[in-house]
């Protein structure tokens, strides 16, 4: 029950601003007033992101309410942001039980 309001909440989520930050992070705000830390990690290393960092884009997102858009068609959806954030939970999660 839970997965699923989580599930319906994004659905009605819509990103309302997004702002690049150094490096590979992004503040995105969404319409309910939350706001998102994201760091893109291992991505930075995906040849469509390389070419937006040396094209200078990079830097200068914008987004059309349901993604992180950049020119070029290079997009990351809220779905997968969201799933990008689960991952990175899950591994702190299971790396603070090893120190355990």
């Amino acid at each position: 029950m839970e997965m699923e309001s989580e599930h319906i909440a994004m659905d009605e989520s819509r990103i309302i601003r997004v702002e690049a930050f150094d490096g590979d992070t992004f503040g995105i705000t969404l319409e309910s007033g939350h706001t998102i830390l994201l760091e893109l990690g291992n991505r930075i290393r995906e040849p469509a992101f390389a070419a937006l960092i040396e094209s200078g884009a990079f830097s200068k997102p914008y987004t059309d309410g349901k993604a992180i858009c950049w020119g070029s068609g290079i997009s990351i959806t809220l779905e997968e942001i969201m799933g990008m954030l689960l991952s990175h939970s899950d591994k702190t999660q299971n790396q603070n039980n090893k120190e355990e």
